[in-house]
C-alpha cells in the first residue's frame, strides 16, 4: 500500500510501551514533492522515527520539531518550502521544487495511540476502510487533530460523527485514489478533513514454485505484499526456498479454489510450465474477481488454454495478461520477476507502465 502502513505498524508495535508517539502527516503539497497528502511518519520520544514523508531529507529535521509536541501535547504545523532556495533548504540537501505542509499530533498511549491500535487490528484482519484527519476546524466539537477510522463494524474509532457528514466515494478500495479532501459542514462549523483510503497489502498468488517463481516471491515481499506460493511437488513447495513471510502450500492444481480463499487474492501468476496444470489453475481463477491474472508463455499458449476452458480473452470483461509482465527486455529469472511485479503494480494502480519521461525529451 502506498502509505507504508505495514512498516509504521511495526514501529508502533515496537514502541507500545512508550508513553506517547507523534504522528507526522503530509496534509498538503504544491509543485514537485516526493510524497503526497496522506504520507505519514511516526516519531518516538527518543528521536527514532519510521516512515517517509520525503525522499529521506526531511525526516530527521521533522523529528526535532516533534520534541515540542512531546513537551506540551499541542499540534504543530510545519511547512517546508523546497522552492525557496535558502540556506535551510540547501542545508537539508533538498533538490525538489515544491512545498510540503505537515501536521504533527500527539498520540498518547492511554488513548490507544490515537487510531493506531484499531488500525493494527483492521490491518491484521485485512479490512479496508477510510481514515480521516481534521486539519483545520471552526467547530470545537470536531477540533483540529480529530480523527476517524472506519474499517467496518469491528474496527471503528475516533470521531465517527464526522463520517455522517462526509461524502465518501462509492468505491473506497481503489488503489489509484491516494487521498481526497473535504470541507465537512457540521452543526457548529466546518472541518477541513483529509481522507485517506486504508487498503490492505496486495495479496499475490503464485501458481508454480519453480526456479523462476523464487525471485517473483522475493520482490513481492520487498514490496510489502502478502505472497502465497502453491505447487504439487514436495521438492518445490518447500518453504525454505522462499522468504520467511511467504505462505508456501503443497497443493494439487485442482485443489486451488477448495484450499484457498480466492476472494482475498488481488493478483495471480501461473508459472508451472505445464499446460495441464496451468489449465486447472486458470479455470479456477478466471471467475474469482481478481484484479490481475497473468500467465507465463506466449500469447498463443494463453489463448489455447482459455479456449480449452471455454473462455475468450476480452469477453465479459476477462483480461488475462499472457505473456505476463512489462516489456523491459527481461530474459533471466530476476529481470522477468521485475517485469511481472512491475506490471501487477501498474495494473492495480490503474497505470500503463509507460515512460515517465518520454524518449527524446
Amino acid at each position: 500500500m502506498h502509505l507504508g502502513l505495514a512498516t509504521l505498524l511495526e514501529f508502533y508495535t515496537a514502541h507500545r510501551s512508550d508513553d506517547a508517539l507523534v504522528l507526522g502527516t503530509v496534509i498538503a503539497t504544491e509543485g514537485s514533492t516526493y510524497r503526497k497528502p496522506g504520507a505519514m511518519m511516526l516519531i518516538a520520544a527518543d528521536g527514532s522515527h519510521c516512515g517517509l514523508i520525503s525522499g529521506g531529507c526531511l525526516e530527521s529535521d521533522l523529528a526535532q520539531h516533534a520534541s515540542d509536541v512531546f513537551k506540551d501535547g499541542e499540534i504543530r504545523h510545519v511547512t517546508y518550502d523546497l522552492s525557496a532556495g535558502d540556506e535551510l533548504v540547501w542545508g537539508l540537501g533538498i533538490g525538489c521544487d515544491g512545498v510540503i505542509r505537515l501536521m504533527l499530533q500527539h498520540l498518547p498511549s492511554e488513548a490507544g495511540f490515537g487510531f493506531l491500535e484499531t488500525l493494527q487490528h483492521a490491518w491484521q484482519a485485512r479490512q479496508d476502510g477510510v481514515l480521516g484527519l481534521v486539519t483545520e476546524s471552526t467547530d470545537a466539537a470536531h477540533p483540529e487533530g480529530s480523527f476517524v477510522l472506519d474499517c467496518g463494524n469491528q474496527f471503528r474509532t475516533g470521531d465517527l460523527e464526522l463520517l455522517k457528514h462526509a461524502h465518501l466515494p462509492a468505491e473506497l478500495h481503489d488503489r489509484s485514489r491516494r487521498f481526497w479532501k473535504e470541507s465537512i459542514t457540521t452543526a457548529q462549523g466546518v472541518a477541513e478533513t483529509l481522507l485517506v483510503p486504508v487498503i490492505p497489502p496486495t495479496a499475490l498468488l503464485i501458481c508454480g514454485a519453480g526456479v523462476d517463481a523464487v525471485p517473483v516471491a522475493r520482490l513481492a515481499v520487498e514490496m510489502g505484499w502478502d505472497c502465497t506460493v502453491v505447487d504439487h511437488r514436495p521438492g518445490f513447495a518447500n518453504p525454505g526456498r522462499f522468504p520467511d513471510t511467504c505462505d508456501v502450500r503443497l497443493l494439487q492444481p485442482g485443489e486451488l479454489s477448495e484450499k484457498l480463499d480466492l476472494e482475498h487474492i488481488d493478483a495471480v501468476v501461473t508459472m508451472s510450465h505445464n499446460l495441464a496444470h496451468d489449465r486447472q489453475y486458470l479455470a479456477q481463477v478466471v471467475d474469482a474477481g481478481l484484479s490481475y491474472i497473468g500467465m507465463l508463455g506466449p500469447r498463443a499458449r494463453r489463448d489455447r488454454l482459455l479456449e480449452e476452458i471455454g473462455r475468450c480473452n476480452g469477453e465479459d470483461g476477462l483480461h488475462v495478461h499472457g505473456p505476463t509482465g512489462l516489456d523491459i527486455g527481461a530474459e533471466m529469472p530476476t529481470s522477468i520477476a521485475l517485469s511481472i511485479i512491475g506490471e501487477i503494480h501498474a495494473c492495480l494502480n490503474q497505470r500503463h507502465g509507460n515512460h515517465i519521461t518520454p524518449v527524446g525529451t
